[in-house]
C-alpha cells in the first residue's frame, strides 16, 4: 500500500460482529461434539450397549440444557432448527387448541365465527409465515402492534385478547433491532384475558444472552437455537411448559421425542448446545451487564463518529437486549458500508441474514415506522459479548463516510 493511501489497513485479526447470524462454535462445544462423536455414535433407539450410551449421552444433554437455560418445569423437545422450533409451537399448538370447546364456543360469539391469533407485528419470518398460514386454517389471524422501538408493549396486546383467543405469539428479542419485549408480563395478561389461548416465545435470540430464566417467562412453548450460542448448526429445541397440552407434532414416524418429533436425534449436536449453553450461562453468572456494557462502548464510540448516526431500536435500557445495536448512517447504504468494514476485516450485517436476499426494505423497519429515507442505512452489529473496548474502538465508519 503507498505510504500516502488513506484506505485504513485491515485488521491483524478479524472482528467478527455476526452473532444475531450466526455465532461461531465455542471451543466447549466443538469438544463436545467430538466427544460424543466418537463415544455415544451410535443411534439412541438401539436397544444394544451402544445405543444405550447414545441414549444416555442424549439424556445427559437435555438435562445440562434445561439447567443452562432455566428451563424449570418445561419437557425439552429437540428439534433441527429454530424456525422447526417455531412452526411446532405455532402451527402443532394451533392444531391442538382447535378442538377446545370453550374456545369454539367463545368464537362463535364473534364477527368470523373463526378463533383468533395474535402475532407480533415484528416477528422472525419462520414464526410470522408460519402465524399467517393459519389463516387457510380457519383462524383469524391479527397483528400486535409494536411501538417505535420495536417493543411489543402490554397496553398493544390487552384491548385484542379476550376468550375467542387461540394463541398469541411474540418473540423475547427482535433479531433486527435488538428490542426487548416485557414476556412474563404479556403471558400473564393473555392467562388473564384470553384463558383458552396458548403462548408461544421465539427465544432463539436472547437465549444465552439474557441473565433471566426460560421460567420466567412463563409462556407455554419456548424456542430456542445452538448455533445462536456457540453450538453447531441443525440442533435445536422446543420447551413445552408442564401441564401445557402437548402440539400435534409436524413430523410423523418413529415416535421419537415423547411422539412429538419424529427423526433420529442429533445426540452430537445436542452435547455440542448443552456445552455452549452452560458456558453462556457461567459468563452471565460472572458478568450479567457483559452484552450492555459493550453495547453502550460501541454505540458511544459510533456515534462520536457519527454525531447525526440514527438507533434502529430502543434507546430506554430497560428494552435493549444488549448483544444487538442497529443504527442509520443517514447518507449511505448500509451494503456499501458493510463491504467497506469487511475490507478492514469487520463483519457484520444489515438487517436479518433470514431475509437478506431479495429484499430491499426491512419489513421490521416499516412496521416500526422508521423514517423511510433512512430503512436502507441501517448496519446491524450482533456481540459475543467477550469483546474488548480496542476490539470495538477498530469500528471507524467514520473514515468510510
Amino acid at each position: 500500500m503507498p505510504a500516502n493511501d488513506p484506505t485504513p489497513a485491515p485488521l491483524a485479526t478479524p472482528l467478527y460482529l455476526d452473532h444475531a447470524a450466526t455465532a461461531p462454535p465455542l471451543p466447549e462445544a466443538m469438544e463436545a461434539f467430538i466427544k460424543a462423536s466418537k463415544t455415544a455414535y451410535a443411534n439412541p433407539g438401539s436397544l444394544h450397549g451402544l445405543g444405550a450410551l447414545a441414549a444416555r449421552s442424549l439424556d445427559q444433554s437435555r438435562k445440562k440444557l434445561s439447567k443452562a437455560l432455566g428451563a424449570r418445569n418445561y419437557r425439552l423437545i429437540w428439534t433441527g432448527t429454530g424456525t422447526e422450533g417455531n412452526h411446532l409451537g405455532i402451527l402443532g399448538m394451533a392444531e391442538r387448541v382447535r378442538t377446545n370447546a370453550k374456545l369454539l364456543a367463545a368464537a362463535k360469539s364473534n364477527a368470523s365465527g373463526n378463533p383468533r391469533v395474535l402475532v407480533g407485528a415484528i416477528e422472525h419470518p419462520s414464526s410470522m409465515d408460519s402465524a399467517l398460514s393459519l389463516r387457510k386454517q380457519g383462524f383469524d389471524v391479527e397483528l400486535i402492534p409494536a411501538d417505535t422501538q420495536g417493543v411489543i408493549q402490554p397496553d398493544a396486546l390487552a384491548p385484542m385478547l379476550a376468550e375467542d383467543v387461540a394463541l398469541v405469539i411474540v418473540h423475547w428479542a427482535n433479531n433486527e433491532l435488538g428490542s426487548l419485549s416485557p414476556i412474563a408480563d404479556l403471558v400473564a395478561l393473555t392467562r388473564q384475558k384470553a384463558p383458552h389461548a396458548s403462548f408461544h416465545c421465539d427465544a432463539v435470540q436472547a437465549a444465552g444472552k439474557r441473565p433471566e430464566s426460560l421460567y420466567s417467562l412463563g409462556a407455554d412453548t419456548i424456542s430456542v437455537a445452538a448455533h445462536k450460542m456457540g453450538g453447531i448448526r441443525g440442533c435445536a429445541a422446543l420447551f413445552l411448559k408442564d401441564g401445557t397440552p402437548a402440539p400435534v407434532p409436524m413430523f410423523l414416524g418413529g415416535g421419537h421425542e415423547y411422539g412429538l418429533r419424529s427423526g433420529t436425534e442429533n445426540v452430537m449436536g445436542a452435547a455440542a448446545f448443552a456445552a455452549a449453553a452452560e458456558v453462556r450461562r457461567q459468563r452471565l453468572v460472572e458478568d450479567p451487564d457483559r452484552y450492555l456494557k459493550r453495547h453502550a462502548e460501541l454505540l458511544n464510540h459510533l456515534r462520536l463518529a457519527v454525531p447525526d448516526l440514527i438507533v434502529a431500536g430502543p434507546t430506554d435500557p430497560e428494552f435493549v437486549m444488549g448483544s444487538i445495536l442497529s443504527v442509520a448512517i443517514p447518507g449511505t447504504r448500509a451494503e456499501t458500508l458493510l463491504h467497506m468494514l469487511e475490507t478492514k476485516g469487520i463483519s457484520c450485517g444489515s438487517g436479518s441474514a433470514c431475509s437478506a436476499h431479495g429484499h430491499t426494505e426491512s419489513p421490521i423497519l416499516t412496521a416500526i415506522n422508521f423514517p423511510k429515507e433512512h430503512r436502507n442505512s441501517v448496519l446491524r452489529f450482533s456481540l459475543d459479548g467477550s469483546e474488548s473496548i480496542a476490539d470495538l474502538q477498530t469500528i471507524e465508519v467514520g473514515e468510510l463516510i
